[in-house]
């Protein structure tokens, strides 16, 4: 399975098992009202609310125990028994369903003991804190859950990327031993006979004829420098170690001017600095990513490459005006959607530290920026 179609089905599953999560838990409900567990916590509250209502004249002790929890303001203390039984069974939601109930049977009798507003407001606050812990815990486990599934999915989003990646490259190595053997090599091997007919030639040929074979030979090497220039200029441009970021983002906007279909201009604001190696040719390969994919993908007629220099941080912008797109959060969803440069653009602004963004609208073109603190 190719990378793409891979994250497609990483995406279908996600949904599928949101679907699946509600069923779960309605299966939950299901299993925790038909469990022994539920009736014995029903039982439970329904002896306690007998007591606090019923029987708490009949026995001293629970009268005693009684006046204990209105003195301190806790009273429908002994529905903590139902509670934990309820949280260490069910967990929060359990917990959640028993103080609901434990609240609705004791406020009658709390309302009755608490003779005045601030004695009824400590009773109701003493009554969440148990609740309180319990959804504490419950949502610092869940966002623990949630941020290990996150990351979980994150790696295997990267694996992805990372092996469509190596895929790329590979490929790119295809294509050039495939242009060195059937172009260069062909032409080295043709030139190569043909200088050795012009060395060995017969004494019949004319100067002129001599001077038209050399002039071929001249021309064909001439072509073939060209056409290894071409292919060292695509690995690595030399024009950044000779005249700079600027410059070179330049001579890469006249070239994408010279094939057509776009154009493209850089506007530098500020005073210029020289940057690091790796980081002019991560920008310059940030940018040369968001250009190609400006004239391949977006039907763009325009762009504009935008470096604002401060004293203490360097902004890049790309924008252009073409169709745009709806943009999701996620590079998982940017891969699954074939936007992979978009990714590798993200990838190359994480191996400088900086801020990466993108803004982009259906009809109103994409922007990509990147924010390099000094």
């Amino acid at each position: 399975m190719n990378p793409i179609a891979k994250l497609r089905s990483l995406e279908l599953d996600r949904m599928i098992r949101s679907i699946h999560l509600v069923k779960l838990r309605s299966l939950e409900l299901d299993r925790m009202i038909r469990s022994i567990h539920f009736w014995i916590i029903i039982t439970l509250m329904l002896a306690f609310t007998l007591v606090y209502y019923t029987f708490k004249d009949w026995f001293p002790w629970f009268f005693s125990f009684f006046v204990f929890e209105y003195k301190n303001n806790i009273v429908g203390s002994l529905f903590l028994i139902p509670f934990i039984y309820a949280s260490l069974v069910f967990w929060w939601r359990g917990s959640l369903i028993v103080w609901l109930l434990s609240a609705a049977a004791m406020l009658p009798c709390v309302m009755y003991y608490s003779f005045s507003l601030e004695k009824l407001m400590i009773n109701v606050v003493l009554s969440l804190v148990p609740l309180m812990i319990v959804i504490i815990i419950a949502l610092e486990q869940k966002w623990r859950e949630t941020q290990k599934r996150i990351l979980a999915e994150r790696e295997e989003e990267r694996q992805i990327y990372m092996s469509q990646i190596f895929k790329t490259q590979e490929n790119e190595r295809q294509r050039i031993a495939q242009e060195l053997h059937d172009g260069t090599m062909q032409e080295l091997l043709v030139i190569a006979n043909r200088a050795q007919a012009l060395v060995s030639g017969d004494g019949n040929e004319t100067t002129v004829e001599k001077r038209e074979r050399a002039e071929w030979v001249r021309d064909a090497i001439l072509q073939v420098l060209e056409d290894v220039r071409r292919l060292s200029l695509d690995l690595r441009p030399s024009v950044l170690d000779d005249i700079g970021l600027v410059p070179a983002l330049r001579w890469l906007t006249d070239r994408l001017n010279q094939d057509g279909g776009i154009n493209t201009q850089v506007v530098a604001h500020g005073a210029e600095r020289k940057l690091s190696s790796e980081t002019e040719v991560t920008i310059f390969r940030i940018v040369q990513e968001a250009l190609n994919n400006a004239r391949r993908h977006s039907k763009a007629t325009k762009a504009v490459v935008t470096l604002e220099f401060a004293p203490e941080s360097l902004e890049i912008t790309v924008q252009d005006n073409g169709d745009g797109f709806s943009l999701r959060e996620t590079s998982g969803k940017l891969a699954t959607e074939g936007k992979l440069g978009l990714i590798g653009m993200q990838q190359r602004a994480k191996f400088l530290n900086s801020t990466f963004s993108i803004y982009s609208q259906p009809g109103k073109g994409t922007l990509v920026s990147i924010e390099i603190a000094d």
